[in-house]
């Protein structure tokens, strides 16, 4: 369907889902890997022989990926990793008043990635999210995606590039609640990473008590903000695109050009969107300014800045979890650009980003003070005192007389 106004609420909202997946984490905390295996054949209609995938049965699968596909994800591996290592942050040390301090990078230990899946298989995500793991130095990498009992070829094939040291063959809620609690076959994680519907985002942030999350990553989200230099052809054909995730994808066109939205709508309904599942915002807006400040009011997953001079405003937009520019299409972004397409959704790119290797890294800061000032000893001694806390004045009092 297309319409001329943003929706009051996302399609993709988590809320009307919360109570039901808080079910079937309480079935998985109750049941363990039974609950995960009676779980599956309820949602997915697969009857599990194991939970986990064995070495013998990645090794089958990785190797009968055609070579072609092999070629292809070895080069976007690649570019990918560039990316990544070209952002990992240098641990650093510094001094002021006498106090030696600084920053130590350090890994999470323990990484679980969702892959999604069932219908078809995203290999890409497990790049996304595997990499930039890596390039940290992430320890253990535990990988669960849903299946149709039989591991994908080109999912199997990137895990033994990333050395990732367990695959569980389950999906939704219940695999997240899986590895933010540990049952017998999947191990607890400290950190789970990954795109998915709104049954798997639910249950992330059901589980962030637990565990810590990247984020709420799904489904997508593409807002185009473009003028009257846009293809309206190539307009219709990003959102139609990113609407291939599902029909609760969020896809809204913002213009100051009356024509240009007209023409999209014509496009879209060439492409029988009218009559679809997907819902499809065309918004007018009076200037340029205004279109921008919508963006930001969104906080989208995606932005496509289809504008004559994008780098003139992209400095304008704050809230967004990647941009593509000009004439790129998003959905290179999705596989091959370097940026990550596991991206804020649900407004969440107002107060973070998609991600990077500093969701697998932790900063451990330090401090020695030999010989600080007295001038600091006084204030911190000062303010000590000020808060209630007479015992932290004196234990830095009585260290420097």
């Amino acid at each position: 369907m297309i319409h001329d106004k943003l929706p009051e609420v996302r399609p993709n909202s988590l809320e009307p889902f919360l109570d039901k997946v808080k079910e079937i984490i309480n079935d998985v905390v109750r049941d363990g890997d039974q609950g995960l295996i009676d779980l599956t054949a309820k949602f997915d209609n697969v009857r599990l022989s194991s939970v986990k995938a064995s070495d013998e049965e990645i090794k089958e699968s990785s190797e009968s990926l055609p070579e072609e596909v092999k070629s292809s994800i070895d080069m976007i591996w690649d570019q990918l990793k560039n990316f990544h290592e070209s952002a990992k942050p240098p641990n650093f040390g510094g001094g002021r008043n006498g106090i030696s301090f600084g920053i130590m990078w350090k890994p999470i230990d323990r990484v679980g990635i969702y892959v999604p899946g069932g219908l078809k298989s995203y290999p890409s995500t497990l790049m996304m999210a595997g990499i930039p793991a890596k390039v940290a130095g992430v320890k253990e990498v535990h990988v669960s995606t849903p299946t149709k009992g039989k591991l994908d070829p080109a999912i199997a094939y990137v895990g033994r590039k990333l050395g990732v040291k367990a695959f569980y063959k389950i999906g939704g809620a219940q695999a997240i609640a899986a590895m933010a609690y540990g049952t017998s076959s999947v191990a607890k994680v400290d950190k789970i990473v990954g795109p998915g519907n709104v049954f798997v985002q639910a249950a992330k942030f059901l589980v962030s008590n637990m565990v810590g999350i990247d984020g709420i990553e799904g489904p997508t989200e593409l807002v185009v903000l473009a003028d009257d230099s846009a293809d309206p052809s190539l307009i219709a054909k990003d959102l139609v695109a990113q609407g291939e995730h599902g029909p609760l994808s969020f896809l809204v066109l913002i213009s100051w050009s009356e024509a240009l939205l007209n023409k999209v709508r014509e496009a879209l309904i060439s492409l029988g969107q009218d009559k679809s599942k997907e819902n499809f915002y065309l918004v007018l807006v009076r200037s340029p300014n205004e279109g921008i400040d919508q963006v930001n009011q969104i906080g989208p997953e995606h932005l496509s800045l289809y504008v004559s001079k994008p780098r003139e405003i992209l400095s304008s937009v704050r809230n967004v979890g990647a941009v593509s520019l000009g004439r790129t299409p998003p959905a290179i972004i999705d596989y091959a650009a370097g940026p990550n397409h596991i991206l804020p959704t649900n407004g969440w790119a107002k107060f973070r980003g998609g991600v990077t290797v500093y969701d697998f890294l932790k900063p451990v800061m330090y401090a020695e003070a030999d010989s600080p000032s007295t001038e600091l000893i006084k204030a911190s001694i000062t303010l000590a005192n000020y808060e209630g806390f007479r015992v932290h004045g004196e234990s830095i009092g009585d260290r420097y007389e």
